[in-house]
């Protein structure tokens, strides 16, 4: 008689491990027991700690390659139930189907089955389906129990920074404020001057130590939770919302929207702070050369009058004179020279873009109308519920409350969206106008209008050293302008085209000022 072969498979999960006592010894034991009541020989044994929702598992496949490079070495592969095989009938049939090319039976030893005869095939499906089924309910049943959670106020994930995870006296999961919290608070404040990007802040933030990626750091900006909200997602009938949550928030609502709106363009909160003096222009865009800390701004008396210097903070040396830095900057910014022939040619490219753009503004404020006619419909319908007794007034004005803000934040987004391209060529030749006389901008300008300018050509603060400026660090899309423009002079070769090709994508300058300033 031939020898029957086995390989042993056994698989869990760490949640059926966890949740139902599943193990892998336990399941070794069963198979080891039933091969020698058998009297089948075990030629190798695999084991997984992977999900069974498809077969891409480490030991699953390194069995596949020992069958591939050892054929006719079994005849059995064996586990101790269906769904510690697979939990998806169709991924099974087909690996059935490539066990059998390798001459190879696939048996559960608690539910054996001969797929030979059609009726077991029934019993086979019910095997899969039974746990598949179970795992669904489970999942069903912690979405409601989350969304259920989540209505009542409460966060139910891991903490976001700035808060921290604990269980409450009621034994309920709940946020409160962590260490991080003031570094949250100060990120939001610091965006809300609107004076620096976001990501000048982040790179600010990581220096005090608060260690964020670029990617967490505008999802963390973005998040409501800090002011006190939940998010509550779209779910079937129902839409999104949110809801005031139970955990202390770390800033205001108004705080927060704020930052949105400059985040989203609609603020451009440069603060005119009423301490800013023309003798002291560039305080709060100097950096320390010897500490690297942010150098303020104060004057001091003598016997000629008022003499005004950039100092650092109590502790640190450096202090120079206002007057002479003032000076060496306004002579850094006239070197800011852009060539009217990359002037033009970005200006040709803007137009193009925004008259390419034009049609899809139009698509834009027609879904925005649509919205808005949706959100009024559902209101009047509430109404008319109301007035015929099928809804109370109360239930009517939160329906009321909650559209009417979804239509006052689509009127916002219609009433600020693209203007049409006849429009846009006076802020360009504005703009081009602009970058050409910075200068000349900036010395006319009032002390509120110069923080603007800096902010709109600096990515980074300005290091005085030596009674000069380090190579300054300008905003990109000025930089790209900028290095563009000096091929624009050609060489005695006139070896220039190359500069010449320019991306019809690049997106337009960051000098934001109004034709009024």
């Amino acid at each position: 008689m031939k020898q029957v072969k086995a390989i042993l498979y056994i698989r869990v999960s760490t949640d059926e491990q966890a949740d139902k006592g599943y193990s892998l010894k336990h399941q070794e034991e069963r198979l080891r027991s039933y091969c020698q009541f058998q009297n089948i020989e075990v030629v190798a044994l695999y084991k997984d700690d992977h999900s069974a929702k498809s077969f891409e598992r480490p030991a699953f496949q390194q069995l596949l390659n020992f069958l591939r490079k050892n054929r006719k070495s079994s005849n059995l592969l064996l586990f101790t139930k269906w769904d510690r095989f697979s939990r998806n009938a169709a991924d099974a049939y087909g690996m059935i189907n490539t066990l059998n090319g390798y001459g190879i039976e696939p048996q559960a030893v608690e539910q054996p089955l001969d797929l030979n005869i059609p009726e077991n095939k029934i019993m086979f499906a019910f095997y899969l389906a039974a746990p598949e089924v179970e795992n669904d309910r489970r999942a069903l049943n912690v979405t409601v129990g989350m969304r259920r959670a989540k209505k009542e106020g409460r966060w139910m994930a891991t903490a976001p920074k700035g808060y921290k995870n604990i269980t409450n006296e009621q034994k309920k999961k709940v946020i409160i404020p962590s260490t991080d919290a003031k570094y949250i608070k100060w990120v939001f404040e610091e965006i809300g001057k609107g004076v620096l990007h976001a990501d000048q802040v982040r790179k600010l933030a990581n220096k005090k130590g608060f260690n964020v990626s670029r990617s967490y750091f505008w999802s963390m900006i973005r998040n409501p939770v800090y002011c006190g909200k939940i998010f509550i997602p779209a779910y079937k009938e129902e839409d999104a919302y949110y809801v005031q949550g139970t955990h202390e928030p770390i800033i205001s609502e108004e705080q927060f929207y704020n930052v949105q709106d400059i985040l989203n363009g609609r603020k451009k909160n440069i603060q005119s702070r009423s301490a800013q003096r023309e003798e002291l222009q560039l305080r709060g865009f100097l950096k320390c050369s010897k500490c690297g800390g942010n150098l303020t701004g104060s004057a001091s008396k003598g016997m000629g009058g008022r003499y005004y210097y950039y100092h650092c903070q109590p502790g640190c040396k450096e202090r120079f004179i206002a007057e002479d830095a003032n000076e060496k900057f306004l002579k850094e910014l006239k070197k800011i020279s852009v060539k009217r022939e990359a002037i033009n040619l970005y200006k040709i490219i803007l137009e193009k873009e925004l008259k390419k753009n034009s049609k899809e503004c139009v698509s834009d404020k027609e879904k925005f109308v649509a919205e808005i006619r949706k959100n009024r419909e559902r209101i009047n319908n509430a109404q008319q519920l109301m007035l015929d007794g099928e809804l109370s007034m109360a239930e009517y004005q939160t329906i009321k409350n909650r559209y009417g803000a979804v239509i006052n934040q689509l009127q916002e987004e219609l009433d600020e969206s693209s203007p049409k391209v006849s429009d846009y060529k006076q802020y360009l030749d504005f703009g081009f106008n602009f970058l050409q006389n910075i200068d000349q901008f900036y010395v006319s300008a009032k002390p509120a209008v110069k923080l603007q300018i800096l902010s709109s050509i600096f990515a980074e603060k300005l290091v005085f050293e030596n009674k000069s400026y380090r190579t300054p660090a300008y905003h990109k899309e000025l930089a790209l302008i900028l290095n563009t423009g000096k091929g624009f002079g050609g060489n005695k070769k006139g070896q220039n085209q190359k500069n010449l090709i320019l991306s019809s994508g690049v997106a337009p300058p960051r000098i934001e000022l109004r034709s009024g300033v």
